[in-house]
């Protein structure tokens, strides 16, 4: 399946966005793994693989020593959650051919692959125009009229 992620998330990703939604809420904080694992009862081995992977993809900052820790490294309003979501999950297509048309044995008589692609796209500006801002706010994204989602109408 060349690391290619469907639509459904896993439950690393579930864990790591209540993790950064608990940093977001105090983004200046210098968070322990520790801190983080007991605050969010995200069981510390799973807390600490998660903030590696989001370090490595650049959401957090590491900071070593005894007075280190994690940070976000941008705003929330500047973390779309599309980046947090491929920092757990890595590539994200609804179907395969959305990321790589060769996977697919049907390709050269698919009648449907243009269709999912535009709904493939939907959501990708969907995840990427949602950030983690957006999931601490109390309004939803649909009450607020410079977010309201579009819709793509497929006939």
């Amino acid at each position: 399946m060349c690391g290619v992620r469907m639509v459904r998330l896993s439950k690393l990703t579930d864990y790591a966005s209540v993790i950064l939604a608990q940093m977001a809420r105090q983004p200046d904080v210098l968070w322990s793994a520790g801190q983080l694992s007991e605050d969010s009862s995200v069981p510390k081995p799973t807390c600490i693989k998660l903030l590696k992977l989001l370090v490595k993809s650049g959401v957090l900052n590491s900071t070593q020593g005894a007075r280190g820790g994690y940070s976000l490294a941008r705003p929330p309003s500047q973390i779309p959650v599309k980046t947090i979501i491929e920092a757990i999950e890595g590539p994200t297509a609804i179907t395969e051919c959305g990321t790589d048309e060769t996977l697919c044995r049907l390709t050269d008589h698919c009648s449907v692959m243009s269709r999912w692609r535009e709904l493939g796209d939907q959501v990708d500006h969907i995840l990427t125009k949602t950030t983690l801002e957006d999931l601490i706010s109390p309004h939803t994204l649909y009450a607020r009229s410079d977010r309201r989602i579009e819709t793509l109408e497929v006939h």
